[in-house]
């Protein structure tokens, strides 16, 4: 179990079966929302139905609200509030895994999430944010897959601000690789307030969450079986691969006298990715250069500009 309060490491706690399908965030624009004795967004969980079993002291910190982005009707309002007995303090959180709350111990379980079967290099939606006291807020996303017993962490990504944002803005968490392997959970959760102190009256909403897959492949490059992303926001060029047997490869990035500033070892790549991070390079052209199974690969790219 998990404080109910220390929040560092959500979004890498997974599990659930795979399916051949396309990945799908469930209920992405929050349309619909169950009904009864509590109401949550549809596909999500929240702490709402422990909450609102509290007699009198009770309440939902994630609700329906009618400020919404794009042409829906809704979106999730989540908030941070203080609960009068027993006496803590409970951010707005939801996940679409699920959600077991202890409010007698002050402790949660987050376990499940839905099926992945591709890539996403991003999720990105939009989002306002009131913070309070110095509250930051956070979206974060994992990947992970599950072997037997073993679930091992594939990739993960999050945003968080403490910045008040008045109007609909959008946001974008930068999904990181650590693993080759193909995942096959996606777990999404967002939080009003992500640190351990915390301020009541924080308020997040959140609305038309998408997975984004924008990659930069070109059908006349000679190699057809990799595909380049150059994320601008994070000074990173993601190499992704996709060959069904693995071959030597030798990964170069040249200035344009030719000097090589960053370069990997020759390896056995296939069905992979590799990323070389541009931050602290000069503005300008560069080549990308690839040598896979006797083919050269090269392309241009306009970094840090």
């Amino acid at each position: 179990m998990s404080r109910l309060l220390i929040i560092p490491g959500l979004f890498l706690i997974f599990l659930i079966p795979a399916l051949r399908a396309q990945t799908v965030i469930p209920n992405p624009g929050f349309e619909t929302w169950t009904t009864g004795s509590f109401s949550d967004p549809t596909g999500w969980d929240t702490p709402n139905q422990e909450l609102m079993s509290i007699p009198f002291f009770g309440f939902p910190v994630v609700t329906k609200s009618t400020d919404h982005h794009g042409t829906g009707s809704y979106s999730a309002k989540l908030e941070t509030k203080h609960l009068t007995l027993p006496s803590m303090d409970v951010p707005g959180f939801m996940t679409c895994g699920k959600l077991t709350v202890n409010i007698t111990s002050g402790t949660f379980e987050l376990t499940g999430g839905v099926p992945v079967v591709d890539q996403p290099t991003h999720l990105k939606g939009y989002f306002k944010y009131s913070p309070k006291g110095g509250d930051s807020c956070a979206i974060g996303i994992g990947l992970t897959k599950t072997t037997g017993t073993l679930k091992d962490t594939i990739a993960f990504g999050s945003f968080s601000t403490k910045d008040t944002v008045a109007d609909w803005t959008p946001f974008s968490a930068w999904i990181d690789y650590i693993s080759a392997a193909a995942p096959d959970t996606m777990n999404i959760i967002a939080l009003s307030t992500a640190q351990e102190t915390m301020t009541p009256g924080t308020v997040l909403y959140i609305d038309d969450l998408y997975l984004d897959y924008t990659v930069g492949f070109n059908i006349n490059d000679p190699a057809a079986g990799i595909r380049v992303y150059n994320d601008q926001e994070t000074s990173r060029l993601m190499i992704f691969f996709e060959f069904p047997v693995a071959e030597t490869t030798i990964i170069n990035l040249f200035n344009m006298t030719g000097q090589s500033v960053s370069a990997m070892a020759p390896c056995s790549i296939g069905n992979d990715r590799r990323i070389i991070r541009y931050t602290n390079m000069s503005k300008g052209v560069y080549i990308l250069e690839i040598l896979h199974d006797g083919k050269k690969f090269t392309k241009k790219y306009f970094l840090n500009l």
